[in-house]
């Protein structure tokens, strides 16, 4: 996402992305040229607005990974100890109703 981010603020169109999974690691290529403005919304940035469209079975299964770890973590906030800020749990409740749209 702080790529993608970049991207946009400096006038970068992304023309294609690709997830690979190679021993346990994703990775994401992405593609972009200077083009003037581009806006992409808070999705987008965080999926990839190309991937969102193409959704092809490697991107597929990095959300489906992430989603079991996101409401991993957000259970474990609720058992902590040490209290976890309200703005961070909101952060990964977000991602998980993104994500959770997404693979629907």
């Amino acid at each position: 996402q702080p790529l993608r981010v970049w991207l946009m603020e400096h006038d970068y169109r992304i023309l294609d992305e690709e997830v690979l999974r190679e021993n346990r690691f994703d990775y994401e290529i992405i593609v972009a040229e200077r083009s003037g403005p581009v806006t992409y919304t808070a999705e987008q940035l965080y999926f990839g607005p190309l991937q969102m469209q193409t959704r092809s079975p490697a991107f597929l299964l990095k959300w489906q990974r992430l989603l079991g770890k996101k409401h991993k973590a957000l259970s474990n906030f609720a058992r902590a100890q040490k209290a976890v800020s309200e703005e961070k749990m909101q952060d990964i409740a977000q991602q998980i109703s993104w994500i959770t749209a997404l693979l629907n």
